[in-house]
């Protein structure tokens, strides 16, 4: 059973002097207006950082990035994370180009299913920035989910369960040597498999964000395989029960790309899901992370 939350759980926890800051949903999201992100102050980067804290997920319009404004705005939020299958620019190593052109012969996408970038790192990346270089005139939004709200949802029995156990987390499902038929799909893209992705990392299945303090059911899609202490079929039905309680509506928000359009989001308590449905129309993005740390309860 989806509990629905009591309230919007959406709301700011402080004044914005130096950015206009607007909820796009009651589970998260928002979007900053008035703000130029390459020409930004030290209070601007400071309330872009609470609101981040505020909404999980952050959305700027009209803007205009080279790829050193992207390097730049990004450095503002910490060092670079580590993408260990898929290869940056050549003269710009931390920053990706995700690209479709509209002649491809099939739908896929990259990374078309609800996840939280790169969770089977030990420290996995604390936020994403995505910009949107070249958008189609519809398709291809951006989903997504609220951690907070989906650990808040569960009776406080199953609270008490979830925060006792372990997720095993692995990239098996995306770049194991048996994938590597799938990466043919991505046309225009270069895609690893490793058998570096067959690993497996463990993090608490409730953690504590570093910076909020508050708990949040740490499940990343496609990337938590299992739980430690439980067979398959076991940890299977518990994480899918959960999963659709991440991605249930009332616990989402849904952005719609524009050309010059920046979304920014926690990967610490914010699932996301690309989506796609744009085929035969090209679509140019490029993304960084900021590098995070282990998560923890």
């Amino acid at each position: 059973m989806i509990i629905a939350p009591n309230a919007a759980t959406n709301r700011p926890s402080a004044q914005y002097k130096h950015i206009d800051v607007r909820p796009l949903t009651g589970a998260l999201g928002a979007e900053i207006f008035n703000v130029n992100v390459t020409q930004l102050s030290a209070s601007e980067i400071a309330e872009i950082k609470q609101a981040l804290s505020d909404h999980l997920v952050v959305f700027f319009r009209d803007q205009e990035l080279s790829i050193e404004d992207q390097e730049t705005f990004t450095l503002h939020f910490g060092d670079y994370g580590i993408d260990p299958f898929v290869p940056g620019l050549e003269d710009h190593p931390h920053v990706l180009r995700l690209v479709k052109e509209a002649d491809e012969s099939t739908g896929y996408v990259f990374g078309g299913a609800w996840h939280s970038d790169w969770s089977f790192q030990a420290a996995p990346p604390s936020y994403t920035i995505l910009y949107g270089y070249d958008i189609p005139p519809y398709g291809g939004d951006t989903m997504f989910a609220n951690l907070y709200q989906a650990y808040e949802m569960l009776s406080p029995e199953m609270r008490r369960i979830c925060e006792s156990l372990q997720v095993t987390h692995s990239a098996r499902q995306g770049y194991a040597p048996s994938m590597a038929g799938v990466h043919d799909l991505y046309e225009n893209m270069e895609v690893i498999a490793s058998e570096e992705a067959l690993n497996i990392t463990v993090h608490p299945m409730v953690c504590r964000h570093p910076v909020t303090s508050r708990k949040l059911l740490f499940l990343t899609g496609v990337y938590s395989i299992g739980i430690e202490g439980m067979h398959q079929d076991e940890a299977d039905t518990l994480l899918n029960f959960l999963k659709k309680q991440i991605e249930h509506p009332v616990n989402t928000c849904r952005f719609r790309w524009q050309k010059g359009s920046i979304a920014m989001w926690d990967n610490r308590c914010a699932l996301h899901l690309p989506m796609g449905d744009y085929h035969g129309m090209r679509r140019e993005m490029y993304r960084t992370t900021v590098a995070g740390s282990v998560p923890k309860k």
